[in-house]
């Protein structure tokens, strides 16, 4: 038997075995360049960890613009499933919540801290408060009274009130009459308001505070079907119109370019032979068919 003949391609298939597992291994180490007498040697280091920072870049800007872009976070989080999710939270929420007798102002308590909580309430009542004023003085409700005022007074209530001497009121004393009670109305309006709804939206903050929660859950029973509508147009509108601006703050390449920057060499070499340990044994046996290949071809020359 010729044992040359098979000596090339045994030779061929271990050179091609030894030399893909050592590119392999040359992907990650050495781990720090190796100089002599001043000169690096080349391959020195690794190909990730001399590359690391280019590689963590290219692959943070590549996820975030292909595979986490914008457009999948959207159909993810506007898929049906999650909208079916909202609906029984709203349920579930209902349901739970129709037995507790905690106060809503124990909540905020809980949940704010009581000075936090006292705060925020004195400046909403004062929002409130003043909201409402504003409109009540920018609605003329001084000029709206005297209108109708003159308007029931001309239409027949005047010969109710005075009888057979109505006529000695004409109308042109009736509109006198309205010039001039109408800035005294609207002045009176502009002084009063004020103390009046404030007090009226304390009242109602202080009814409010002492809710029970079920109470407030059991009057928003009826509206269920609303409220879930609500809700639902409200993550439609927060996904929709602040996805992008989030993203944006996110910065999602530079976050992953980041934490790959954080990995270890060799955990990042861990990592990837625990993702990849077959298909690079692979490679370091098709190394070794390869070279027994040319082996047996280089044994006819």
């Amino acid at each position: 038997m010729n044992w040359n003949f098979l000596l090339g391609p045994l030779v061929g298939a271990i050179i091609g075995y030894i030399t893909n597992g050592i590119a392999i291994k040359m992907l990650f180490r050495p781990l720090n360049p190796i100089t002599i007498g001043g000169y690096t040697l080349p391959f020195t280091p690794g190909v990730i960890p001399k590359e690391k920072k280019r590689l963590a870049k290219s692959i943070g800007r590549v996820v975030s613009r292909e595979l986490l872009n914008e457009e999948v976070f959207r159909k993810a989080l506007l898929k049906p499933e999650i909208y079916e999710r909202l609906e029984e939270k709203v349920d579930y929420y209902i349901d739970t919540y129709q037995d507790n007798d905690k106060k809503l102002g124990e909540i905020g308590n809980e949940f704010l801290g009581k000075e936090r909580a006292i705060f925020l309430l004195c400046e909403a009542e004062e929002n409130a408060t003043s909201l409402i004023y504003t409109k009540v003085v920018n609605m003329e409700l001084g000029k709206i009274i005297v209108d109708k005022l003159i308007g029931t007074l001309k239409g027949g209530a005047l010969s109710h009130l005075l009888g057979p001497m109505s006529f000695l009121v004409k109308d042109q004393m009736i509109d006198s009459l309205g010039d001039k009670i109408e800035p005294a109305i609207s002045q009176m309006i502009v002084d009063e308001a004020e103390g009046i709804i404030r007090q009226a939206v304390e009242e109602e903050s202080n009814n409010l505070k002492e809710t029970s929660v079920g109470d407030w859950v059991t009057k928003l029973d009826p509206y269920r079907d609303i409220i879930k509508k609500v809700v639902i147009k409200s993550y439609e509108g927060l996904v929709r119109n602040g996805l992008s601006t989030a993203l944006e703050k996110l910065d999602l390449a530079q976050m992953i370019e980041e934490r790959i920057m954080a990995f270890d060499t060799l955990e990042m070499e861990n990592l990837i032979l625990e993702i990849m340990n077959k298909e690079l044994n692979r490679l370091v046996w098709l190394g070794a068919l390869l070279g027994g290949i040319m082996g047996c071809v280089m044994s006819f020359f």
